[in-house]
């Protein structure tokens, strides 16, 4: 049960008793969640042209990374 309880919280059963300080998570970075939020203001098709400029942009890095 406690097991199962840490693996839905995403941390190790030490963490969930107290015996190991918990591990701080990454936080995303407030620019982009700001860019996010304005893309997402923008009409549909805009939008749209914008996420594949940025499907683009991850695509090429994930590409490089392979090679």
């Amino acid at each position: 049960m406690l097991a199962g309880l840490a693996t839905a919280l995403k941390v190790t059963t030490d963490e969930l008793l107290g015996l190991k300080p918990a591990q701080k998570t990454k936080q995303p970075d407030s620019r982009l969640l700001r860019r996010m939020q304005q893309i997402d203001k923008l009409d549909a098709n805009t939008k749209r042209q914008v996420m594949q400029v940025i499907d683009t942009f991850i695509e090429n890095a994930q590409l490089k990374k392979q090679a």
